[in-house]
């Protein structure tokens, strides 16, 4: 929200004349100058929006004006506030900001991907998007949250006659959403296209909320019947928040739109309690990995705190995917050695492994007892193994019961006691492509595999698992 504007003598502007031939002016504090167009000696006609879609070029002593927060005496805040002063409030006005929103978010969405299908993206390559999208964002946020802000808020008649179109332009911006997402979509093989995935809809997000919250904060009085169905939609797409969900699961969203916006309770649907439970998952596991970054970057927390950073969750260890597994579709790709990261697909696993180099670091800095309770908690929710059954394990090829291998004294037996990074476990060593499967020794998986007929069962339904999630995904 824009205050009143304190009275200020105006300050004399000096003329300088930028590389490219555009006449700049170095503003006060209660003026700005335009970006292009010619410089007649008037004032500038603010209407016009040049100052709003050429905001990213603007300079104050060299330096940007655009960023997250602004002090009252700022050039863009007094320059909404003249605008706020003297734009004739007509529709046309509010429409020209929501196309330079829209023409922010697809030409940012597609300077992205024409990075990512160039045939060599170079280090400087990848920065230079870095800025792009960071700019992007500082843009979109001033143009919702400050601009649409400040005219929901504003008192002039002018501009209260125009708060239901306002309102209606913020439902379009949320409406257009999913259809972008759907540019870029999630690839399982492909490395770029899901690195496309992963920033495409980290900025979507971004737009989602900044819109979101700009309604939120002003406690905007909207229709739930029409606001709820889009924001559940978006909640499915995992595009709601910028954060993912840190503020809470879908319910805890809805009781806090109810609160400040719908003011009454909203009906819910069957489909808002599997909702919250999948939201509330997405911002648990993402936590859960913030957390080991802190640690492991900032040696925030000993061992005993921050628990959740040694638990298992069903999600996709790359941390923007939102790919959940089932019992009856695991993830293919799992380490057992910190029993922490799995993936749904081989492009999220050399993301995880390679780009964000996540799953080396973080691995090596799990301690064996808590990687052997994230293995139970994982068998346990796969349904691997139940440890309240009691029934020993089997050897798929000899049939040696689990109890008897336990019991050997011998060093060749006692080897297949532990996995490769010296973690205690059981003696029956689990097959690692179907999951489904024990053996008690090296010498009797072989033979299954290469004899037994274990090798044909075992990747035909590894195939079939395969083709299911490149569906799902799809």
């Amino acid at each position: 929200m824009v205050k009143a504007k304190k009275s200020k003598k105006s300050k004399p502007r000096k003329e300088a004349a930028s590389n490219n031939g555009t006449v700049v002016y170095t503003p006060s504090s209660s003026h700005v100058s335009a970006v292009s167009g010619s410089y007649k000696g008037t004032k500038e006609d603010l209407d016009a929006l040049d100052w709003l879609r050429n905001v990213e070029n603007r300079r104050s002593q060299g330096e940007p004006v655009l960023q997250l927060e602004y002090q009252e005496d700022d050039v863009l805040m007094t320059t909404l506030q003249d605008f706020l002063e003297t734009s004739a409030a007509t529709h046309e006005v509010i429409d020209e900001i929501y196309q330079i929103w829209q023409q922010t978010v697809l030409s940012t969405l597609l300077a992205s991907s024409a990075l990512w299908k160039q045939e060599t993206v170079q280090a400087n390559d990848q920065r230079v998007l870095k800025d792009c999208l960071k700019t992007a964002r500082y843009k979109i946020n001033f143009a919702l949250h400050h601009v649409l802000g400040a005219i929901l808020t504003s008192p002039e008649p002018k501009w209260k006659r125009l708060q239901p179109y306002v309102i209606d332009v913020c439902w379009q911006t949320l409406a257009l959403l999913p259809r972008l997402a759907e540019s870029v979509p999630h690839h399982p093989t492909d490395l770029r296209s899901n690195i496309l995935h992963f920033e495409g809809k980290e900025f979507l997000a971004s737009v989602a909320c900044e819109t979101w919250d700009t309604l939120y904060d002003f406690d905007i009085s909207l229709d739930p019947t029409r606001f709820v169905p889009i924001l559940r939609k978006l909640a499915m797409l995992d595009i709601l928040d910028k954060d993912w969900n840190m503020l809470g699961g879908w319910e805890d969203i809805l009781k806090g739109l109810e609160a400040k916006c719908f003011h009454g309770s909203v009906l819910r649907l069957p489909c808002d309690s599997v909702l919250h439970e999948h939201t509330t998952l997405l911002r648990n596991a993402r936590n859960s990995m913030q957390c080991k970054f802190f640690s492991v970057r900032f040696m925030r927390y000993t061992e005993d705190q921050a628990p959740q950073r040694w638990r298992y969750f069903p999600k996709c260890a790359a941390p923007a995917c939102a790919h959940v597994e089932t019992p009856e579709s695991p993830h293919p790709h799992r380490c057992e050695s910190c029993w922490y990261f799995h993936y749904c697909s081989p492009a999220c696993q050399e993301y995880c492994d390679v780009v964000l180099g996540l799953h080396p670091k973080f691995c090596r800095d799990t301690p064996a007892n808590k990687a052997a309770s994230c293995q139970r908690e994982t068998e346990a929710y796969l349904g691997w193994s139940d440890p309240q059954s009691g029934q020993p394990l089997v050897c798929h090829a000899c049939g040696v019961v689990q109890e008897e291998v336990s019991g050997a004294d011998s060093l060749v037996d006692a080897q297949y006691a532990i996995v490769s990074n010296g973690i205690p476990t059981s003696s029956m060593k689990r097959c690692s492509k179907c999951q489904k499967v024990y053996y008690c020794s090296r010498q009797c998986q072989e033979w299954d595999w290469r004899v037994g007929g274990h090798k044909r069962v075992c990747l035909f339904e590894a195939a079939q698992k395969q083709q299911q999630q490149i569906k799902e995904l799809n």
